[in-house]
């Protein structure tokens, strides 16, 4: 089990990655993207997602068409814990359909997306709806009682990557049990009257919190 870190470890980490990028003259999407920095529509970056540490924490960057994508918005990263490392005897509200006809899929648990502007930098959270992921959909409780084992530090993808990612998720810890929480909103909301809605596929985006970096870096 990863020990937490603090948020001064985490503040450090993200000034100290990000600095290691800029000097480097090679930023955070260089090192997602292909080399002619063009994103095809919906492809996985890098392929086969990165997946490291005990927990199973994994990534994966994409982009929506421009006409599905937030104002400002290149693409997004999508967040995940491996559905084996949530503790035993919790429930999902809802499980990931099992057909033995489909290829292989990953068991997974999403934490949030994190939009990134045209510029390379930071925009918002967001939290999604079931089908969007293919996820088991876990409460935002158990959700977020995991969050301090997210760490994509290990042999997998770009260290640096892996380390920002890392850190921007222990530093808003708080603005992502909101999006959580405000999903089991909707969709209890839903249950009440007698709608699906975690596989509704005109409900795509459950939450959203813009990013202010200034105001995660400071000190708790």
């Amino acid at each position: 089990m990863t020990d937490r870190l603090t948020h001064t470890q985490y503040a450090d980490m993200l000034l100290a990655s990000t600095e290691a990028m800029f000097a480097s003259g090679k930023p955070l999407m260089s090192r997602i993207l292909p080399e002619d920095g063009i994103a095809e529509l919906w492809e996985h970056y890098p392929e086969g997602d990165v997946v490291n540490g005990p927990a199973g924490s994994r990534y994966f960057y994409h982009c929506h068409p421009p006409g599905e994508r937030a104002e400002g918005e290149h693409g997004h990263f999508h967040l995940f814990f491996d559905r084996s490392a949530m503790p035993g005897g919790t429930v999902p509200l809802i499980a990931a359909p099992v057909d033995p006809r489909s290829e292989p899929r990953a068991d997974v648990v999403h934490i949030a997306a994190l939009a990134i502007s045209e510029q390379g930098l930071p925009l918002q959270w967001f939290g999604t709806n079931r089908w969007v992921t293919d996820e088991w959909l876990y409460p935002a409780y158990a959700v977020i009682a995991m969050l301090d084992q997210f760490d994509l530090r290990g042999p997998n993808g770009d260290p640096l990557v892996n380390e920002w990612l890392t850190a921007m998720v222990g530093l808003a810890r708080e603005e992502i049990a909101e999006l959580l929480h405000a999903r089991d909103d909707m969709l209890r909301e839903a249950d009440m009257h007698g709608q699906v809605h975690g596989e509704d596929r005109a409900v795509e985006i459950t939450s959203a919190a813009p990013i202010s970096l200034e105001r995660l870096l400071e000190p708790a």
